[in-house]
C-alpha cells in the first residue's frame, strides 16, 4: 500500500500545505463557486490546475478534464507556470492509471518548466513525484537519484512544509535498510523539528506517524495504536480525511509486519468508510475486494451484502462518469497529443527548411559579390606585401650580414679581454716573489749597516732573483707572442719531475720562511704531452697554493702514477692550516655576475686558469679535502 499512502501525503501536499484549518470538500467548493469570478485568464488556469489536484484522490478522471482544460488555456497564452501545473496533474493522474511512463513524460516536461520559471516548491515536489514513479517502474537507480535531488532541493526552500514531504517519502523508502538507519534517523529528527512549528497541521499529524512505529519498534504496540487512533480523530475532525486513511494504513502497513497482533479487517473497513466519506473511489476500490472476501469467508451475510452492494454502487458510479459530458479518452488524448506534435514538429522542420533556402540564396548571392570584393583586395594588399616582402628581404640580408660581423667582432674583443685578465694574473702571480725578493733585500740594503762579506751575499741573491725573473719573464713573454697570433695547441713533451723540480724554485723562499719542505717523489722517465709554458704555470700555481695552505713546519708531497696511456699528477698536503675554509670548487667556474660582485684574488684567478690550460691540453684538474690535509690532482695523457 505504500504507493496509495505516498500519493495520499506527498502529491497533494504542495497544493493543501497552505490551508491548513479546512477541509478538502468545503475548498473543492469555494474553487468552483470562484471560477466564474476570476480576475483573469492566468488566475482562472490557476483555479482549474488547483481543482485538478484536489479531485485527483476522489475523482481521476475529473482531475485529468480539468488538467487539459487548463494545459489548453495555458498554452494559449504561453502560461508557463498554468502549463507545468496542467502537466503535473497529468503526470498524477496517469501514475495513479499505472501509466508510468506516460507519467515520467508529463513531470519531465512540467520540471523543465518550473526550472525556467524558479519554481523551487514545485520542482522539489515533481523530484519527489518522479522518485515514486520510477520506483513504481522498477527504475530503482533513478528513483534513488530524484529522491536524492528532492532531498538537496527541499533543504534549501523557504517554505520547509514542502522538506517535510520529502523526508516522511525518505523515511519510507529507507526506513527498512539496515545500511542507513543513521540516515533515516536524522530524517525521522528533522521531520520532527519542522513539524513542531506548525502543531496539529498535516505534517505534524504524518509525523506523528513514524513515532508510533517508533513504539511499536520499541515493544509499546498498544502505546502506537492508541497514538495511531488519536492521529485520526484529529485529522477527522479537522476535515483531513486522507490523513485518517494513511494512520489506519500504517497499523496495516506497518504495526502488523513488526509483529503486532491487530485485526486488519477492522482497520480496512475504517479505511473504506473514510474513503467513502471523502469520494476517494479509488482508494475504495483497493480496499472493498479484501473486505467482501473476508466477511464472505465468514459467512457473514449482512457485511457481504452491504460491501456487495458498495461494489455494485462502485462500479455503477464508474460507469456513469465514462458516459458522462466530462469523459475523455484519455489514451486517445495521449496519442491525438503526440500526433499533433509530430504534425507541429513536422511544419516546423518545413517551414525551416524554406527559410533555410531562402537564407542560403541571399547568403550565396552576398557570398559572391563578398568573395569579389576580397579577390580585389587580395590583389591589392599581395601587391603591397610583395614590395614590403622584397624590401624587407633585402633589409633582413644586410641586417643578417650586420649581426654576423658585430658578433666576430665581440667574439674576439671577448678573446682578447679573457686573456688581457689571464695576462695579468700570470704576470702578476709569476713576478709577485721574484719582485717581492728583490724589494725586501733592497730593504735590508737601505735598513742596516751590512759588512762587505754580508753586502756581497745580499747583492748575489738579488742577482740570482733577478736573473729568475727575467727568467720568467722571457718565458711569459715567449707564450705571450704565441698567443697573439692565434693560439694552436701543439703537444710536447713534457718531464714531471724536471718542470716541477724547476717550478719548486719560485716558492722556495716562501717554503722556506714557513719551514716547510716539498719532496718530489716522480719517476724521471715520466713524460705528459702538453704545451711546457702553460704546464709550469700550472705547477707554479699549484705549488704555490700548496705552501700557503701547508700548516708551519708541513710537507708538500709530489707522486704521479701512469696507467692506461694518461698520467695522474698529485700534489698532496698532509696537514694544511687549522680552521682553514675550503672551497668545494677551488677550480670551478662561477660565472661572470660573481666576479663582478667578488673581485678574485690573484691565487684563486690563478687556480682557474689552471684549469683552462688543462681543458685546452685534454686534461682536468680537481682539489679535494683527504683528512687533515688537501690533495691537488690534475691528469693529463701520457707522452710516449
Amino acid at each position: 500500500m505504500r504507493r496509495t499512502i505516498t500519493y495520499l501525503l506527498l502529491c497533494c501536499g504542495a497544493w493543501l500545505g497552505s490551508n491548513r484549518a479546512n477541509a478538502q470538500s468545503v475548498e473543492i467548493a469555494d474553487l468552483h463557486r470562484s471560477l466564474p469570478y476570476a480576475k483573469d485568464s492566468l488566475e482562472y488556469v490557476d483555479m482549474l490546475n488547483q481543482l485538478g489536484m484536489y479531485h485527483h484522490l476522489g475523482n481521476a478522471d475529473s482531475c485529468f478534464w480539468f488538467a487539459v482544460k487548463a494545459r489548453e488555456i495555458a498554452t494559449r497564452l504561453q502560461y508557463k507556470k498554468g502549463m507545468a501545473g496542467a502537466l503535473k496533474n497529468l503526470g498524477i493522474f496517469y501514475s495513479q492509471k499505472l501509466n508510468i511512463q506516460q507519467a515520467i513524460a508529463y513531470e519531465q516536461e512540467a520540471l523543465e518548466l518550473y526550472r525556467q520559471a524558479g519554481d523551487s516548491a514545485n520542482v522539489c515536489h515533481i523530484l519527489n513525484n518522479l522518485s515514486i514513479d520510477y520506483e513504481e517502474s522498477g527504475d530503482t537507480a533513478r528513483e534513488h537519484d530524484y529522491l536524492r535531488q528532492a532531498m538537496y532541493a527541499g533543504s534549501r526552500l523557504d517554505n520547509d512544509s514542502m522538506f517535510s514531504l520529502v523526508l516522511s517519502n525518505y523515511i519510507l523508502e529507507y526506513g527498512s535498510d539496515s545500511t542507513r538507519q543513521d540516515s533515516v534517523q536524522w530524517a525521522y529528527q528533522k521531520l520532527q523539528a519542522i513539524t513542531a512549528r506548525y502543531p496539529y497541521s498535516r505534517e505534524w499529524l504524518y509525523a506523528k506517524m513514524f513515532e508510533a512505529i517508533e513504539l511499536v519498534k520499541d515493544g509499546r504496540g498498544r502505546q502506537g495504536e492508541q497514538l495511531i487512533h488519536d492521529i485520526a480523530d484529529t485529522a477527522i475532525q479537522k476535515g483531513f480525511l486522507h490523513l485518517a486513511i494513511a494512520a489506519y494504513f500504517r497499523i496495516i502497513d506497518d504495526f502488523i509486519p513488526l509483529g503486532y497482533n491487530a485485526d486488519s479487517m477492522v482497520y480496512t473497513a475504517r479505511i473504506f468508510r473514510l474513503a467513502e466519506r471523502a469520494g476517494y473511489y479509488d482508494i475504495m476500490m483497493s480496499v472493498l475486494p479484501s473486505l467482501y472476501r473476508h466477511y464472505a469467508g465468514r459467512q457473514d451475510s449482512r457485511h457481504t451484502a452491504y460491501y456487495g452492494n458498495a461494489m455494485l454502487q462502485l462500479a455503477r458510479h464508474q460507469l456513469g462518469l465514462r458516459k458522462s459530458s466530462q469523459e475523455i479518452n484519455y489514451m486517445r488524448y495521449f496519442l491525438k497529443e503526440q500526433e499533433m506534435r509530430s504534425l507541429q514538429l513536422q511544419n516546423q522542420v518545413q517551414r525551416q527548411a524554406i527559410e533555410q533556402s531562402n537564407l542560403q540564396q541571399a547568403n550565396r548571392r552576398l557570398l559572391i559579390w563578398g568573395l569579389s570584393g576580397l579577390l580585389l583586395l587580395l590583389l591589392v594588399v599581395a601587391a603591397v606585401y610583395y614590395r614590403f616582402y622584397r624590401a624587407s628581404w633585402q633589409y633582413e640580408r644586410r641586417l643578417a650580414a650586420m649581426n654576423i660581423t658585430i658578433a666576430e667582432k665581440n667574439r674576439q674583443l671577448k678573446a682578447n679581454d679573457d686573456f688581457k685578465n689571464k695576462l695579468i694574473s700570470v704576470v702578476a702571480h709569476d713576478f709577485r716573489n721574484p719582485l717581492n725578493n728583490i724589494i725586501r733585500m733592497a730593504a735590508l740594503l737601505q735598513s742596516r749597516s751590512l759588512s762587505r762579506e754580508e753586502m756581497m751575499r745580499i747583492i748575489e741573491q738579488v742577482e740570482t732573483a733577478s736573473g729568475k725573473t727575467l727568467a720568467v719573464f722571457d718565458s711569459i713573454l715567449r707564450w705571450i707572442k704565441s698567443q697573439l697570433s692565434g693560439f694552436v695547441y701543439a703537444p710536447a713533451p713534457c718531464p714531471v719531475n724536471a718542470m716541477m723540480t724547476d717550478a719548486r724554485q719560485s716558492v722556495q723562499q716562501a717554503a722556506a720562511e714557513k719551514q716547510v719542505s716539498i719532496a718530489i717523489e716522480v719517476p724521471d722517465d715520466i713524460q705528459v704531452a702538453a704545451e711546457r709554458e702553460m704546464l709550469q704555470f700550472a705547477h707554479r700555481s699549484l705549488l704555490h697554493h700548496a705552501v700557503t695552505l701547508a700548516a708551519q713546519q708541513g710537507r708538500v708531497v709530489i707522486t704521479a702514477q701512469e696507467a692506461a696511456g694518461a698520467v695522474k699528477v698529485l700534489v698532496t698536503v698532509p696537514q694544511v692550516i687549522a680552521g682553514t675554509a675550503m672551497s668545494g670548487h677551488l677550480f670551478g667556474y662561477r660565472g661572470t655576475a660573481y666576479y663582478q660582485q667578488h673581485k678574485p684574488d690573484d691565487a684563486e684567478l690563478a687556480l682557474i686558469i689552471c684549469r683552462d690550460f688543462m681543458d685546452k691540453m685534454g686534461g682536468h684538474i680537481s682539489a679535494r679535502r683527504e683528512g687533515e690535509g688537501m690533495v691537488f690532482e690534475y691528469e693529463l695523457p701520457s707522452f710516449h
